[in-house]
């Protein structure tokens, strides 16, 4: 409730801005984890049904467009890939480049395994199941497990908003109600240990419901 207090909005700003960051860079990668094993479902289909390799990516990259759309994240790497291809660029290069990029400890595996198949020829649908069925075991146990807290989550998102209206309330209907606590160095310091509180206790809510595989 002071001009001064606008000067901390740049580092408020700060802290916000890294925390959506971080939530989107997550969110990307649950997406990413989800399309390709939709990608390993697909070209492990088109393999058994007698396709090359390279036409199983092709076919690949058309399922997943149809799915999720041309600039999804799997869209828009099978289209660089198979491209590449095309080019004579190999294909497990290409998939050592995504697992690079991606930080997807399952992509990363599957590109090693599947590097060392193309050249001992080992079963590539063997592998491409074992690893879809790694990636939706995984994805499944986080999937129930995000379903058993959406509750306490939603509980969590009314309490963070609770004080502010709270405060609002008051501040509309008695607003000299709060002149003790806005209006001498005493009630600054309070109020600024009750914000400093009410900040440590949303990072200490979302960690607490931030349960990943």
């Amino acid at each position: 409730d002071s001009v001064w207090g606008l000067l901390l909005l740049p580092l408020i700003y700060l802290i916000l801005y890294r925390y959506f960051v971080e939530e989107g860079k997550k969110n990307v990668q649950d997406q990413l984890a989800r399309e390709f094993l939709d990608v390993l479902r697909t070209v492990s289909a088109a393999l058994l049904a007698g396709m090359s390799m390279e036409n199983a990516w092709i076919l690949a990259g058309k399922e997943i467009g149809e799915l999720y759309g041309e600039q999804s994240v799997m869209g828009r790497e099978l289209a660089e890939i198979n491209h590449s291809v095309k080019v004579s660029v190999p294909l497990e290069k290409r998939l050592e480049d995504l697992a690079e990029r991606s930080g997807n400890a399952d992509i990363v595996s599957f590109a090693e395994v599947f590097a060392f198949a193309k050249r001992s020829g080992g079963n590539f649908v063997a592998i491409m199941e074992g690893t879809a069925n790694h990636i939706r075991a995984r994805y499944d146990t986080e999937r129930e497990i995000q379903v058993l807290v959406a509750s306490k989550r939603m509980e969590q998102k009314v309490m963070n908003v609770m004080p502010i209206f709270i405060l609002a309330y008051l501040k509309l209907t008695s607003d000299g109600f709060l002149d003790a606590l806005y209006g001498n160095a005493t009630g600054i310091l309070f109020m600024s240990g009750c914000l400093l509180a009410y900040g440590a206790a949303l990072l200490l809510a979302g960690k607490i419901l931030r349960i990943r595989m």
